[in-house]
Formats: structure tokens, sequence, C-alpha cells
């Protein structure tokens, strides 16, 4: 989303360069500001942003890292004076430890603005499909605690860590990520996200119910089993003849049917019987095979 006014703009801006950005010391004094990105899309940004915000006119380097494994980054340079001017614009001051800048953000939506900034310069969101975890991957461990205070403000669980030596700002749980994705601005990123929440409930619910059935099955067919098999004890012990005519007749049914339900068993009996009257009768059959 672009931000509607210069203070928003200026904002985004100091947490690009605030998250992002390095300062050099050159000869007899002078700066370089230098604001280092793997998306072309972040540093075009930032480009755009110095020139509305400050007037002044980057450099932009594009080169290919060996460390990161061939992967392309772009530069974004200024130097001397508005290197200087860039700094203290976004609230930076050289050879200080880096907190979110509080005259940057002193209104709710410059607030809002400041995170998109940071989150654009080294911020990511997992697969929805797979987790839900926001997070900011900073140098500096005391800016990563200045913004998780910062985040906090909104309501937000943001906690820190760390990482292979780098500084973490993070988030889980959807809720708090779409409220986060909103906060900075990103309604299709929330709504793609609440979208694949949706449709993660829908195959959760249906692996449930499936498991659900299987389970039911399997116990089905193991009171089925030991039903027959209480049924042949009892047959062969007093024999057919020395059953009850209603406890003949179910225990026919089931011999004969070893893998129908209660139900089924109950609408073959003449007359038909209830569940419950079917598992009367087998129960009944079951305590006669104990007795004996």
């Amino acid at each position: 989303m672009e931000p509607e006014s210069i203070c928003c703009n200026l904002a985004e801006l100091s947490g690009i360069v605030c998250a992002a950005g390095s300062v050099f010391l050159r000869g007899g004094g002078s700066r370089r500001l230098a604001v280092e990105t793997e998306n072309e899309a972040v540093a075009t940004r930032c480009m755009s942003l110095l020139q509305s915000v400050f007037d002044v006119q980057p450099a932009l380097v594009t080169r290919t890292q060996a460390r990161l494994g061939g992967r392309r980054v772009s530069r974004v340079v200024l130097e001397g004076d508005e290197a200087s001017f860039v700094m203290e614009g976004c609230g930076i001051e050289f050879g200080q430890r880096r907190v979110v800048p509080r005259d940057i953000v002193a209104r709710k939506c410059c607030r809002r603005s400041f995170v998109r900034g940071v989150f654009l310069a080294c911020g990511s969101v997992t697969d929805p499909e797979k987790e839900y975890h926001l997070e900011f991957v900073l140098d500096d461990e005391v800016f990563a605690a200045s913004l998780a205070r910062h985040i906090g403000k909104f309501g937000l669980s943001a906690k820190t860590g760390t990482r292979r030596r780098m500084n973490l700002v993070y988030l889980k749980g959807q809720s708090d990520i779409t409220d986060m994705l909103s906060l900075m601005g990103a309604q299709s990123a929330r709504f793609a996200m609440e979208d694949a929440y949706i449709r993660k409930g829908f195959r959760n619910n249906a692996n449930r119910a499936v498991n659900c059935d299987s389970a039911n099955l399997t116990r089905a067919v193991a009171a089925a089993e030991r039903q027959a098999e209480a049924i042949r004890k009892v047959l062969m012990l007093k024999g057919r003849g020395g059953l009850p005519a209603p406890l003949a007749e179910i225990a026919d049914l089931r011999l004969q049917n070893p893998e129908c339900s209660l139900e089924e068993l109950g609408a073959m009996c003449d007359p038909p019987l209830t569940k419950s009257g079917v598992n009367h009768r087998l129960q009944r059959l079951l305590k006669m095979a104990e007795e004996l």
C-alpha cells in the first residue's frame, strides 16, 4: 500500500534504512550510506523514497554475491553530505546503537509505515499451508529489542531470538500474523493467508472425519470377530438346538454375515430388530461363552 503522506513515506524509508542500512566513514570524515537487499523491488522502492522525501539522487549497484550462492544483491548508495542528510532525517545517529526513532514514529500512521519499511528490508512470512510464522532478521540486537517493543504497542505478541548469529523478531499464530499484515497495509496477503487457513481447516476436519470412521470400522470389525468366536464356542459346546430360537437366529446371522453392522443384522431378523435388540442378544451369547 502506498503511504499517503510525506511523514509516512519518511517513516517507511526510516524503517528500511534502520534495518538494512550500513554507514561507512571515509577519508576526510565523509560518510557513505548503503542500503543492501536481495530484493530488486525493495531497492527500487528505497530509491523512489529517497528521491521523493529528500530530493537526493542515490546510486544503484547490482552485483552477484558468491557467499550467498551466486544470488544478486542490490545496493543503494549515498555519499558525503547527502548520506549525512538522509541519516539525520531518518533519525539515525552515527556511532550510536539503533532504536526505533521516536520522532519519526510520533503518529500512528507513521508507526505502521515504519514497521512496513523494516519488513520490506528484512522480513518474511512462511507458507501458511505449512506453519504460521512471520519474522524480521536483523544484525543489531538492540534494534531487534526496540522493534519488538514497538510492535507490542499494537497489541501483538512479538518475541525475540537468535539464529546463526542473527537476531530475530518473530510472531507466531494465524491471528497475530494476519493482524500484522493488515497493520502494514498488506491486505491482499492477509486475505490469501486467511483463505489458506480456511482450506487447511477443511482438510483437517476431513482427515479427522476419515480417521474417526476408520477407527469406528476397526472397532466394529474387532467386535464382530469376538462375537463370532464366542458363538462358535457356544455352538460347539451346546449345539444349535441348545439355544433359544432368538439367540440361534442371531448366531446364524452373525456367522453368515461377519462384515455387517448391528443395524444390518437387525434388518435381517424375522421380525426385524433394533440395534439395541441385536446387541442385547449378542451380549447374551458372549456371556454364555464366558460362563462355558
